[in-house]
């Protein structure tokens, strides 16, 4: 008599029958080597799925806050002038220094993204949008604005959850 492997949906409807996610049986068994192995319920090794779906330690908006107010206190001022040529350089310090600084936070499971822009303001009005999709629950974002009669500068920072 020779082992006959089950079909897919038989390994479907036995899996449906227990409540157990996983279940590992031995590798190729033989009809003779049934007696030697031993083999009964209580020997196959049946995991339940374990895995957690929230985040140990969420993202806290409240503390990303507080790296954007000190990254804009640092780079920006009352008498700060826009320059065309260092604007550029200034995002990418700003982005750079507020993602690794969220980063040693060490939020679990998050992906975090900073946005950095720099306008001149030359008596116009100013609409700045950024769009994403996300899930309302786990992913977060925080957002601050800096303003002078100069230019105008706003941060945003995603911190979108990754499973």
């Amino acid at each position: 008599m020779s082992f006959r492997e089950p079909s897919l949906d038989e390994q479907i409807h036995e899996l449906q029958e227990e409540d157990s996610i996983l279940s590992f049986y031995p590798a190729e068994i033989d009809a003779e080597d049934t007696d030697n192995l031993n083999i009964s319920e209580e020997n196959i090794i049946k995991y339940e799925n374990t895995y957690r779906m929230d985040s140990k330690k969420p993202f806290d908006e409240r503390l990303a806050k507080v790296v954007l107010k000190t990254e804009i206190e640092s780079h920006f001022n009352d008498e700060t002038k826009y320059d065309q040529n260092e604007a550029i350089q200034i995002c990418i310090n700003i982005s750079v220094n507020v993602r690794n600084r969220i980063r040693e936070m060490d939020f679990d499971r998050y992906k975090i993204v900073c946005i950095v822009g720099i306008v001149e303001k030359k008596s116009q009005g100013v609409l700045s949008k950024v769009k994403f999709l996300r899930d309302i629950s786990r992913d977060k974002y925080v957002k601050t604005k800096f303003e002078n009669n100069n230019l105008v500068a706003t941060i945003v920072v995603g911190a979108f959850y990754h499973e």
